[in-house]
């Protein structure tokens, strides 16, 4: 619609979360993983996710790979290495991002920021319909778990911490629409830019 292409920066710590246990290397062991990751390949291409060419889009939307990319996100080692590609790709793209730490640190000076927060019991309703939906089996109650303690960690990691971005525009999408919340983002992205209709 706009002509950008869609960098999803947990996409991309979910690969390297697999691309650790696959190579049995424990997410304890920071330099370790940052080697990995300096060994590889992670990419997105037109919304899908590589490591080494292969596709694993469809094998990173697992609770375990969830759990796993959270612990290693928050390995300050791994973040450096993170965030040269996610730099890396903006920089070859006109790029809309979404991650925790965009508007803070991985583009500072984006033209436009949107922290995008919701109740977490319809965060995390929203996560479980996404798993039924891929045949995955779902318990609310451990999903909600899990969110808890990765919001918790997030909040509190040394290394970029979630927080809201000098100038970022706060969308609550508790009670919103998928449709909603892109009308909403594109309006913005209108009004920001001078673009007329």
């Amino acid at each position: 619609m706009l002509g950008y292409s869609y960098l999803d920066t947990g996409a991309m710590y979910r690969a390297s979360a697999l691309l650790f246990i696959r190579n049995a290397i424990p997410l304890d062991d920071s330099l370790l993983l940052a080697e990995n990751i300096r060994n590889h390949s992670i990419d997105i291409r037109n919304g899908a996710v590589f490591i080494d060419d292969e596709d694993v889009s469809s094998l990173i939307r697992t609770p375990e790979i969830s759990d796993a990319a959270s612990i290693v996100s928050s390995k300050s080692v791994v973040r450096r290495e993170m965030v040269i590609l996610q730099q890396i790709f903006g920089k070859a793209h006109n790029t809309v991002a979404e991650g925790r730490d965009m508007g803070t640190v991985v583009f500072p000076d984006a033209d436009l920021k949107i922290y995008v927060i919701a109740d977490v019991a319809i965060r995390v309703l929203r996560r479980w319909r996404e798993l039924r939906l891929m045949g995955n089996e779902a318990n609310y109650g451990k999903l909600l778990r899990s969110q808890l303690t990765r919001d918790e960690r997030d909040r509190n990691r040394l290394d970029s911490p979630l927080r809201i971005a000098p100038g970022a525009f706060i969308l609550d999408s508790t009670l919103m629409t998928i449709n909603e919340q892109v009308s909403t983002v594109i309006e913005l992205f209108r009004e920001r830019m001078g673009v007329i209709q």
